[in-house]
């Protein structure tokens, strides 16, 4: 027999059940604001993808910086609710809310909630902020022009209170169907990374032996290149293209004018879109200055992590008064030796990540500079040959690329899944009945 359900009066949550108590934040929730003063806690933690983790590279011991930072951090215990309300206008996918598994310290820049344990169980809150976050409701409760949520803004939003009892099975019962999607999401992730270490390899074969089969060889220089056909040339980067870092504006300048090429039109590319959906307030000389050409190759110049740091993007159709982001590096050539359909393929490729991952320092962000992209090795078959590489490429990675598209469609079902699963029990929507 289905239950008594009521309105909640709030448009986002919709019907909730009748014997539910709907009280506003503070009714249950304190905000932890205790700071590490005397730097006695050194464990730093920090937010990555919707979890609360332990930082690395972060020894407060060894580095006056760090020690000094994290006195300015806050104490957080286990069972510490943590909200990440900033910059709320951008969206990070169900990533803003997670729950403290173990004492630490974390920038106090993020809003971190101590639910009163007689009220509400921190399990289920997590759950519940999830289910809102899904709708999209705590971009709608920030302030400010960059939409921060503090708590000053969180205390009076709304929030649902089944009995402790219901809680604790819709945690249990969440806790059950999150463990079986995402054993089948980490499966498909799984499948993914093996279609594309196939495509990797396909390509990295194809762009250091080629395709005409077995011939002379002779080698290369470099030992992660190995031997390569006798006829190829081997160069460095700055004996074909001129390196030029992108442009570098204030926030206001952005979200309209002339199109952008942004880091992630590269980084998730290995051709630039046609047409890109970044906008950027530009002048006449910035757009001669850091213009996108048909040949032009760009590479993701900084990052948090080297693996994100020199991926390549090759522009196969000139883009009409586009200009292009300062974490880019972008490389003009100035000669006819470089096919653009070989490029897209050939910076992509194993052996050059594993020169830049062997070449590139990590400080506290890994960056790559001019000096190293101009020592890069290039490998130039004749352009009759590139284009037969690239082409041979194009051909045997197209299956591989529908099956990538395929298991990355079901794991946006699955995700999705998850957050309406969550949703609707967090709202009462359904009821856990075993």
């Amino acid at each position: 027999m289905a239950r008594q359900m009521k309105d909640s009066g709030i448009e986002w949550i919709g019907e909730i059940p009748a014997c539910w108590e709907l009280r506003p934040a503070r009714y249950a929730f304190s905000e932890v604001k205790e700071k590490n003063t005397d730097g006695i806690e050194t464990r730093a933690l920090q937010f990555k993808f919707g979890k609360i983790i332990a930082k690395t590279n972060f020894n407060a011991e060894d580095d006056d910086y760090v020690a000094d930072t994290i006195t300015n951090y806050t104490i957080v215990e286990p069972g510490t609710v943590m909200i990440n309300g900033l910059n709320l206008n951008y969206d990070f996918k169900t990533q803003r809310v997670a729950l403290v598994a173990e004492r630490g310290v974390i920038t106090s820049a993020y809003l971190a909630l101590r639910p009163d344990e007689q009220l509400i169980d921190a399990e289920y809150a997590t759950y519940l902020f999830k289910g809102y976050e899904s709708k999209m409701a705590l971009h709608n409760m920030g302030a400010g022009i960059r939409l921060t949520l503090g708590f000053r803004e969180f205390k009076n939003q709304p929030v649902l209170f089944p009995t402790l009892c219901e809680q604790r099975k819709i945690v249990a019962f969440l806790d059950r169907k999150g463990a079986e999607i995402d054993a089948v999401i980490e499966r498909t992730k799984a499948t993914i990374e093996e279609y594309k270490k196939l495509k990797q390899a396909v390509i990295t074969e194809a762009v250091t032996k080629g395709v005409r089969g077995p011939r002379p060889m002779k080698d290369s220089g470099y030992d992660f290149i190995g031997a390569i056909p006798k006829e190829w040339e081997v160069c460095r980067l700055r004996s074909i293209g001129v390196p030029q870092n992108g442009i570098s504006k204030g926030g206001e300048y952005f979200g309209q004018g002339f199109p952008f090429v942004s880091y992630g039109d590269v980084y998730k590319n290995y051709a630039l879109p046609t047409s890109v959906a970044g906008l950027v307030e530009s002048t006449d000389d910035e757009r001669e200055r850091y213009s996108v050409q048909c040949g032009d190759i760009f590479f993701t110049r900084t990052s948090e992590t080297i693996e994100e740091v020199g991926f390549s993007s090759v522009c196969l159709q000139t883009i009409p008064d586009a200009t292009f982001a300062g974490f880019l590096i972008r490389v003009r050539p100035f000669t006819d030796k470089l096919y653009p359909g070989y490029s897209k393929y050939y910076f992509r490729s194993s052996h050059h990540r594993a020169y830049l991952t062997k070449q590139m320092n990590l400080v506290t962000r890994a960056s790559l500079g001019q000096d190293l992209l101009k020592s890069m090795p290039v490998l130039l078959p004749s352009i009759e040959e590139q284009k037969e590489i690239a082409f041979y490429i194009d051909e045997k990675c197209a299956a591989l690329d529908n099956l990538i598209a395929k298991k990355t469609a079901l794991l946006t079902e699955l995700e999705t899944y998850k957050k309406s699963l969550i949703y609707e029990y967090v709202t009462g929507k359904k009821e856990v009945t075993d």
